[in-house]
């Protein structure tokens, strides 16, 4: 009787790890669907219109986390201006150049190189939270900055020919885009220990606002309104209720009975799906290039993945499209 009773807690864990796993899979499915979904939205509304509409209607659907957590909503006037810093860096400096970059590339390039923002962070954090730089962080780092080079080049000797110098500076506004977001990561690494994700979350999107907002009006007034098929407001609501507010969701629910390490191999499933989309979608080029660069930046991953010893922060924040 004492053995039946006892194996009933074990088979509801396990149960509760394999309904994680699969929440960790469908969000990074659904987030891998945002830079096709992104591109078609951009040939109705330009980025900053785009943008403004995305992180509108997702901080209307976190609304109610902020009701729910009010009472852990920092008043102090230091946090409040971290949180603003880190608004900036996370969803508005980082968000207009990946937009930016979106519009000038192709979705193929960026799904694959969105996978490099680990490799931003494993940076950052050797150079502003003094962690170990460890041989195969060094290895990652230049295997993974290989495959951003492939992508971006489309072969060893640079490729600036007629038509491709706008992919490119698209590229590159993109690997900035990383390098920002990966600053958010870094930045926000205390912060995380003192908020719950999903309300730290809520609030650094909502803070956001302070600048969408004025500069999506502003550019409706000079420009006009754009005119939005359905297909470009589906795929803005996409961006907004499906990637952001159900992704994070479903990301942060998992990481509640799950090891952030064991999180870590479905974001394998973004850059990779995320380009098999674009390409069967979008119809985006494929070279030997950029499959090699891809196969480079997966390897990098898998080194970071490997030798690195504080997963949780990397897995936590890398996944927002």
């Amino acid at each position: 009787m004492a053995s039946a009773t006892s194996s009933r807690p074990a088979r509801s864990a396990s149960g509760s790890r394999r309904a994680a796993f699969g929440a960790l899979v469908l969000a990074n499915v659904l987030w891998a669907g945002s830079y096709t979904a992104g591109k078609v939205a951009l040939a109705d509304l330009p980025p900053i219109e785009l943008n403004a509409v995305r992180f509108t209607l997702a901080a209307l659907l976190l609304a109610p986390v902020l009701i729910r957590y009010r009472k852990q909503i920092p008043r102090d006037r230091r946090m409040l201006f971290i949180l603003l810093q880190l608004s900036l860096l996370g969803f508005i400096l980082n968000k207009a150049l990946e937009y930016i970059g979106l519009s000038l590339s192709t979705a193929s390039d960026v799904a694959l190189l969105i996978a490099t923002e680990s490799i931003f962070t494993g940076l950052l954090s050797w150079i502003f939270l003094r962690e170990r730089v460890t041989r195969t962080g060094v290895a990652a780092l230049a295997v993974g900055l290989f495959g951003v080079y492939l992508i971006v080049e489309r072969g060893l000797v640079p490729n600036l020919g007629e038509g491709n110098n706008t992919r490119v500076i698209g590229d590159v506004l993109v690997v900035l885009s990383l390098l920002l977001e990966a600053g958010y990561t870094v930045r926000g690494k205390t912060t995380l220990t003192t908020l719950p994700p999903l309300l730290f979350t809520a609030l650094t999107i909502t803070g956001s606002l302070f600048f969408w907002l004025p500069a999506g009006a502003a550019a409706v007034a000079s420009n006009g309104l754009p005119h939005v098929t359905l297909g470009g407001w589906l795929s803005a609501f996409y961006l907004a209720a499906i990637t952001t507010v159900l992704g994070y969701w479903l990301w942060f629910h998992a990481l509640r009975v799950t090891d952030a390490s064991a999180a870590a191999p479905t974001l394998f499933i973004q850059p990779l799906l995320g380009a098999a989309l674009a390409i069967a979608i979008l119809h985006d080029e494929l070279t030997l290039a950029t499959v090699i660069g891809a196969i480079c930046i997966v390897a990098s991953l898998l080194l970071v993945m490997r030798g690195s010893r504080r997963e949780p922060l990397t897995v936590l924040d890398e996944s927002v499209p």
